[in-house]
């Protein structure tokens, strides 16, 4: 019989690349043959790549959420959203709250980019640069900029410019613009955006998109969106394969809700196509608290919202949203809401894994 260490690297290297993303830490705590092999850029490409196809196969949408103050891998299924007799399903991968064997995290915050995550801890302590395939974290001493300060104050963003990640950190953007704490911002193809809004005159200006170009280390100029928005209306932000930028919209009077998808993105220019309109008042009467988080799947034309239970008044409920077209609509519980006061409500985002190794330990900030 063939031992596994035996075998040619070419061939471990095939059967190994089959391995389903979420075992890659087994595979790395093995042996170190299997450890050394999976730092391998041509290993990581090629098991990335065959991750990527099954679930093209499967239909599925690869999502981290952020559930009571834990971290989680999801595949999101929204096959037959069309189809009156068909229920959509999310289903766990894995629990990702922990980042090593002996350090358990209450993460409150995580932002993405380009496969990579940066955790905000409880009481503002510590920020955690985190590969969830690779396994590697680096650890940013984070200090208030006073005593007075509390770190739930701060916003932060990930992003890159040609050959290095760089962490943001934002308290006040500009003397006139205003970025709310709960806009999380989206980082795409290595720069941030967020929704903003005009501090002097939040009624009568509508919001637009800030830009931060990390390139440049600037805010580029106010971007327009394709429709009015004000300050009490929800509007969020997602991507499309890491490719596009993806808007949502809710009117907080008529509960109309929007989704436009951009056919256009630089750091000081845009376009917009209408990819979802719904009236969401008929469907459940539910305005999403900040907008809430969304993923999209253009070819199903449908959407799914994590957000807080329709229950308004006695919320208690994680709930993830399922919304196509011609009036469809499902629920899905993911649970009671555990947070207490600090009411961390669910964060999603797209995930596709990164190949990208850095440097794993501490990082004293600067």
């Amino acid at each position: 019989m063939t031992k596994m260490s035996d075998l040619s690297i070419d061939v471990l290297e095939e059967i190994l690349s089959r391995v389903p993303v979420t075992s890659t830490r087994a595979v790395r705590s093995t042996c170190r043959k299997w450890n050394t092999l999976s730092k391998n850029l041509s290993f990581r490409k090629k098991h990335l790549a065959q991750a990527a196809s099954a679930l093209r196969r499967e239909g599925e949408l690869q999502a981290i959420v952020l559930l009571n103050f834990s971290l989680y891998l999801m595949s999101v299924n929204l096959h037959g959203t069309h189809s009156d007799d068909f229920d959509p399903s999310i289903r766990s991968r894995g629990n990702l709250i922990s980042l090593n064997d002996s350090d358990i995290l209450k993460i409150t915050r995580v932002y993405h980019c380009d496969g990579l995550v940066l955790c905000v801890t409880e009481n503002y302590t510590r920020l955690v640069l985190w590969n969830p395939y690779t396994g590697q974290t680096r650890r940013i001493c984070a200090e208030l900029r006073s005593a007075k300060n509390s770190g739930y104050l701060y916003n932060h963003a990930l992003g890159y410019d040609k050959s290095t990640y760089k962490v943001l950190r934002v308290l006040d953007v500009t003397p006139d613009l205003d970025v709310e704490f709960d806009n999380f911002g989206l980082s795409l193809k290595g720069n941030t955006y967020w929704y903003a809004t005009d501090k002097e005159s939040r009624e009568d200006v509508p919001g637009f998109l800030l830009c931060f170009d990390f390139t440049t280390e600037r805010f580029g100029p106010c971007l327009p969106l394709p429709f009015e928005s004000y300050s009490e209306d929800a509007v969020t932000l997602s991507s499309v394969r890491d490719e596009q930028l993806a808007v949502l919209y809710q009117n907080c009077d008529t509960y109309e809700m929007e989704i436009w998808v951009t056919t256009k993105i630089e750091p000081n220019a845009m376009s917009w196509s209408k990819f979802l309109a719904v009236d969401m008042n008929p469907l459940t009467g539910l305005w999403f608290y900040g907008g809430g988080s969304f993923l999209i799947d253009e070819e199903k034309r449908a959407v799914v919202v994590f957000d807080e239970d329709k229950n308004v008044s006695e919320t208690n409920r994680n709930t993830a949203h399922f919304i196509g077209v011609n009036g469809y609509f499902r629920e899905v519980d993911l649970g009671k809401i555990t947070t207490g006061k600090e009411m961390v409500f669910p964060h999603a985002f797209s995930y596709v894994p990164s190949s990208v190794l850095f440097e794993s330990g501490s990082y004293e900030k600067r």
